[in-house]
């Protein structure tokens, strides 16, 4: 049974998490992000309705020296972060290594073990962990390697009191496919499964992420576990009126088609100095508070229009 994931079942209207990776930058001080003031002060305006954080971690972090600024540095400082702002911690492992091969079960179950305890020694528990991030893209893993990673989080979960979020698929291509290849198997009945719908937002077509919905168990709870309104796609500035029209979209239409019961934003707000750029091919920013600037207007759409200017730009 999960001990730990004890969050409502009915849904928060809007985003109720957040998915940031910016968050370890803060360090556990809390004096220079607006993003991050709004969080200690548990959000009594915009983002009152956020109760989650999520965080996308290297598979095998935990099992690093604690180097200044590796992969298991950042993941204790997420932690210490998420503690302090009183959030509900969802951990996503994949791999951020190229080429490294995909771990073996073993190695995963292991790793797993051993990141959940980091975070029960820290005093931060984490909740739920979802097993592979976008394994059907991203996290570049078939449907059966993946449910494998899925069957494995189950059972280290059934000891360790966490839930487990199946699925993480994007809805890319093949996508349908690729879920019953995944479903088929399972060896357990996830009660949660999340997806991406990032595809449904850049052409305001909901169609694949509703089939991917409908396609799911009879009974699973749908989490977007991952969802954005972007400022720049792959180096191309859409601009401020584009990632509003965006963020009213995902807030109206779509949130309002999939009813999920959780929804995650991606990249609230990159702290310190770290902001996304949108010079290079590739880039993206989904920020709806940059560093040293004053709320971007999708930020009113999803945050909520006060107090937001009283948290940027930055001094």
């Amino acid at each position: 049974m999960c001990v730990l994931c004890a969050v409502p079942a009915a849904r928060a209207a809007g985003i109720d998490g957040v998915s940031d990776q910016g968050l370890p930058a803060w360090s556990g001080s809390f004096a220079h992000s607006p993003l991050a003031a709004l969080l200690e002060n548990r959000l009594q305006g915009p983002f009152g309705q956020v109760r989650m954080a999520r965080y996308v971690m290297q598979w095998n972090a935990v099992s690093e020296p604690a180097v200044p600024g590796d992969y298991r540095e950042r993941f204790e400082a997420w932690l210490s972060d998420v503690g302090a702002a009183g959030l509900t911690p969802v951990l996503a492992l994949t791999s951020f290594v190229g080429g490294e091969p995909l771990p073996g079960p073993a190695a995963y179950a292991a790793a797993l073990r051993e990141t959940l305890a980091r975070a029960r020694e820290l005093g931060t528990p984490v909740a739920w962990v979802e097993a592979w991030n976008e394994p059907n893209d991203q996290g570049r893993a078939g449907p059966q390697r993946a449910a494998e990673y899925a069957n494995t989080a189950h059972a280290v979960c059934a000891a360790a009191g966490c839930g487990v979020i199946a699925g993480d698929l994007e809805d890319a291509p093949g996508v349908l496919a690729y879920e019953a290849a995944y479903e088929a198997a399972l060896s357990f009945a996830p009660a949660a499964w999340g997806i991406h719908p990032y595809r449904a937002l850049a052409s305001r077509d909901d169609a694949l992420a509703l089939a991917i919905k409908a396609a799911l168990p009879r009974g699973a709870a749908l989490w977007l576990t991952e969802t954005a309104a972007f400022y720049c796609r792959h180096g191309q500035v859409a601009g401020p009126g584009a990632q509003e029209a965006e963020a009213r979209y995902l807030d109206t239409a779509l949130i309002g088609a999939l009813d999920p019961v959780h929804a995650f934003y991606y990249g609230v707000s990159y702290a310190g100095a770290g902001t996304a750029t949108c010079a290079s091919a590739g880039g993206e920013d989904t920020q709806l508070l940059p560093a040293g600037e004053a709320p971007r207007p999708a930020a009113g759409v999803l945050l909520g229009a006060q107090p937001l200017a009283a948290f940027g730009p930055d001094p």
